[in-house]
């Protein structure tokens, strides 16, 4: 239908469904969202305004009903690509699109641990050289990343980093947001619990791990990302068990492995975990 919907039509439709993310469809009508989120939204967004989104290539990862896709259309980037691995949230984010006339390109069955390979159609730029892939890719990786709200619900964050760093150019930008322990100096995680069974923190079966600070700096750094600290961005959830939650949001740059310790090269450029990282074209 596109631009054919009529107020009614898409309030209709609103009502009809449930919503995590708050997306303005048209001026006043606004999908209802979860209200508590607003403030770690913000929050993001905030931490979100140390990069340009304008002209560049972006990708989103876990995009639900879409709201930090289509806020990166509006902010002037040139591609957008939705990505998530379940796909019954694609209709909600499907009817925004229809409404807001978007030309994000969803891939709703990718997940966060197959970027390199579910997305390689996207990322082949040079079929006429002669060479063996992935040396074609040159210049369709992605300028910015968007990891928001996601890796405390995966069970081994440190590979989807490396993902995103495969598929992301050196000198993009990671816009990670995540569950995490505020109130400690040392570099883990807190393993949540078994589902099911027990929750240690918070009363989620779908989350996984919560990092500390340090330790989220270092899981960047070990992922040739180096972390921005006047990025940084917290908003506390309140203290469980003994350990202070909530949220952290920053901005980390993808470097070159030339600025890796040479004595750790050979461990953290693994092919297996970097399939991207082709040398000529870091």
């Amino acid at each position: 239908m596109g631009g054919n919907w009529t107020n009614e039509e898409i309030i209709q439709e609103i009502n009809n469904r449930k919503w995590y993310h708050k997306i303005e469809l048209r001026p006043g009508i606004v999908t209802p969202g979860i209200q508590i989120l607003e403030n770690l939204w913000d929050m993001t967004r905030q931490t979100r305004q140390h990069v340009s989104y304008q002209g560049k290539r972006v990708l989103d990862l876990a995009s639900f009903d879409g709201m930090w896709v289509f806020e990166a259309e509006k902010l002037g980037a040139s591609l957008v690509v939705a990505t998530d691995c379940l796909h019954p949230l694609y209709a909600n984010f499907e009817l925004c699109k229809d409404i807001l006339n978007s030309k994000a390109i969803p891939f709703y069955n990718t997940s966060p641990y197959r970027l390199w390979d579910g997305l390689q159609v996207l990322l082949m730029d040079d079929m006429t050289a002669r060479k063996p892939f992935p040396e074609q890719i040159q210049h369709n990786k992605f300028d910015i990343v968007q990891h928001l709200g996601l890796l405390y619900h995966v069970r081994d964050p440190l590979y989807t980093l490396s993902q995103c760093r495969s598929v992301i150019k050196t000198g993009g930008h990671l816009l990670l947001e995540t569950a995490a322990v505020l109130d400690s100096d040392e570099s883990m995680m807190v393993l949540n619990g078994t589902p099911g069974k027990m929750n240690r923190i918070y009363q989620d079966d779908t989350t996984w791990w919560l990092p500390t600070l340090p330790c989220l700096l270092e899981m960047l750094e070990n992922t040739l990302f180096q972390p921005l600290p006047h990025t940084i961005r917290t908003v506390s959830s309140g203290r469980f068990n003994g350990y202070h939650a909530g949220r952290i949001s920053l901005l980390a740059e993808a470097i070159p492995p030339s600025k890796i310790d040479p004595a750790a090269r050979a461990e953290i450029l693994r092919t297996f975990r970097n399939p991207g990282l082709v040398p000529e074209h870091l």
